[in-house]
């Protein structure tokens, strides 16, 4: 499943990379003038009517107002007789894929299946696709140069039209995001595909954390699995351990982790019945399923001095049955591109004396114990349920992005919640989320085959041996200064559970340190309201946020 677009008023980031070999990126597309130039070609164009369509490879070219190139297609149903046919292929799921006849050539299939003693199949058939730009919400782009791994340039959207399919306003800077953490790319059989973002927001060794995220578009080729991990950020990165949890489960679930590397598998997840903000809007189309939509704040018209304004609030309805007592949350959202740049404002406040605050924080100091942010909800999210008594605090959600969000399982205690209604109340401060997909499953844990495994090869960018480094958590770190650092890693896949199906997920641990140019007087004052006055955190960020958005605007207003 793909991993994100961002819908109403927000900051966010569409990412085009330069990295060793190639890699695919997802990519808003409206104003096409800013992809023009880049050595990639278009995988797959999703339309605002809800189409995929993906290009034969190399056959796809962007022109001025629409995409061109070649597709498969699945022609007509026809039927053979099996005594006609000379050999039948499968893949390792075993779909039929190809079928060569007896007389004629072989060819691919869309889809297949044997009925008695007859194959009934559509055949793939190759066509030309001319697809105007104005329908298209979305395109995966692969991006192709000789150069080391290094963050090309970023687009940020600072404005979008709040309607599902309606179209897109634009507004482009090169401001590079100040922090994020490794970036862990799958390889799925033909490229490294950029997907998991661990231990956003430990910015400091006291912040250290390991983090469970899962592997979308890993495959295992000829019984290997391979990643890896990269430094795009101008920042010194600390990764302690990098493990892979190979989870065999049965047909029909779905695998998630928990923020504790607990493993669940989920097997009837319900989505919200209704779901709405505290103007009472319908916000369930960004919040129903795994897409390119999330919901995020709309700061338009947004006055910081309001407290109104501060925070949404959110609201979540779910069948329940009667006697459940408990329910297992499925969230999947992250941090906005400003709410991980927050980080890097936060640390300029201290200026030439941030050194001090990375001292308190490491040494579990002053720092390190004050609470602002929990109590503001700018990198993690209370989860609020409605019970007998009112609502009451069931569990916390983890920031993290933003540039990758992950499905984690939040189990919540609902033994004081009556009837056949969950209620779920969510309070994001504005600027700082962006959410997906919610879903409640109430089944229970099934039987599964769990292994960790360590990498059995593993090399820096330099071709040097770090599979040591990272075989186990012993503060030995792999550290990459540098944009641009990176590390290859192999891993034998054990063998399959028989009858069951495969995930994947990344066990990742570590840290970083954002590059900071450590200049001027560090504003104590501002801190100090952090620290004592609620709300303060909030309204100074967004005060930040929509400062830049209106720059953007006037600097860029010929996108309009």
């Amino acid at each position: 499943m793909f991993k994100k677009i961002v819908s109403l008023f927000t900051l966010t980031a569409f990412l085009v990379f330069n990295i060793s070999c190639y890699t695919t990126v997802r990519m808003d597309v409206k104003k096409v003038d800013n992809l023009r130039g880049y050595n990639f070609k278009i995988k797959k164009v999703y339309t605002k009517s809800g189409e995929i369509i993906e290009f034969v490879k190399g056959q796809s070219w962007l022109l001025d107002d629409r995409i061109e190139g070649k597709s498969y297609i699945a022609g007509e149903e026809q039927e053979l007789d099996l005594s006609e046919i000379e050999e039948i292929k499968r893949d390792k799921r075993g779909t039929i894929t190809w079928i060569l006849p007896k007389k004629g050539w072989g060819f691919d299939v869309h889809s297949a299946r044997i009925e008695g003693d007859r194959v009934f199949f559509k055949q793939l058939k190759l066509v030309s696709v001319s697809i105007p730009l104005e329908d298209v919400r979305v395109i995966t782009v692969k991006k192709f140069s000789s150069g080391r791994t290094s963050l090309l340039t970023i687009l940020v959207a600072v404005s979008i039209i709040p309607v599902i399919y309606g179209g897109l306003i634009l507004y482009y800077t090169t401001i590079s995001p100040q922090e994020s953490c490794p970036f862990i790319y799958s390889f799925d059989g033909e490229e490294y595909v950029l997907d998991a973002e661990p231990f956003g927001g430990s910015i400091c060794k006291a912040l250290e954390r390991t983090e469970w995220c899962g592997l979308e578009y890993l495959r295992e080729v000829n019984g290997r699995y391979r990643i890896l991990v990269t430094n795009e950020m101008d920042e010194t990165q600390y990764t302690d351990e990098i493990k892979l949890v190979v989870v065999d489960h049965p047909g029909g679930t779905k695998v998630v982790p928990d923020i504790f590397g607990g493993v669940h598998a989920v097997s009837n997840p319900v989505i919200p019945s209704l779901a709405y903000d505290g103007k009472g809007e319908d916000i369930s189309h960004y919040v129903s399923e795994k897409d390119w939509l999330f919901w995020t704040s709309d700061t338009e018209g947004n006055y910081p001095q309001k407290k109104e304004d501060l925070r949404d609030e959110l609201i979540f309805e779910f069948p329940k049955p009667v006697n459940a007592d408990k329910g297992r949350l499925i969230f999947n959202g992250c941090n906005t591109l400003f709410g991980s740049y927050a980080l890097k404002l936060f640390l300029d406040l201290y200026g030439n004396k941030v050194q001090d605050w990375y001292k308190e924080m490491n040494s579990f100091g002053p720092a390190f114990f004050r609470t602002w942010n929990l109590r503001e909800e700018v990198h993690t999210l209370w989860v609020r349920v409605e019970t007998e008594t009112g609502w009451k605090t069931k569990a916390m959600l983890l920031g993290g992005g933003p540039f990758v969000s992950e499905d984690k399982l939040y189990t919540l205690d609902l033994s004081d919640v009556p009837g056949d209604t969950l209620k779920i109340k969510l309070t994001p401060p504005a600027a700082f989320w962006m959410i997906n997909y919610l879903a409640v499953d109430y089944g229970e844990n099934v039987p599964l085959t769990v292994r960790e495994i360590a990498a059995s090869e593993a090399k820096d960018h330099r071709g040097q041996d770090v599979s040591k480094i990272l075989a186990k958590n012993d503060n030995n770190f792999l550290i990459m200064p540098e944009i641009g650092d990176s590390a290859e890693l192999v891993f034998e896949a054990p063998p399959r559970a028989e009858g069951m199906e495969r995930s994947v997920i990344l066990k990742a641990g570590g840290y970083y340190d954002i590059h900071l140019q450590e200049k001027g007087e560090p504003q104590f004052d501002i801190l100090e309201k952090f620290n004592s006055t609620p709300g303060f955190v909030v309204r100074y960020f967004l005060e930040k946020y929509l400062q830049l958005k209106d720059d953007m605007k006037k600097k860029y207003r010929k996108y309009e």
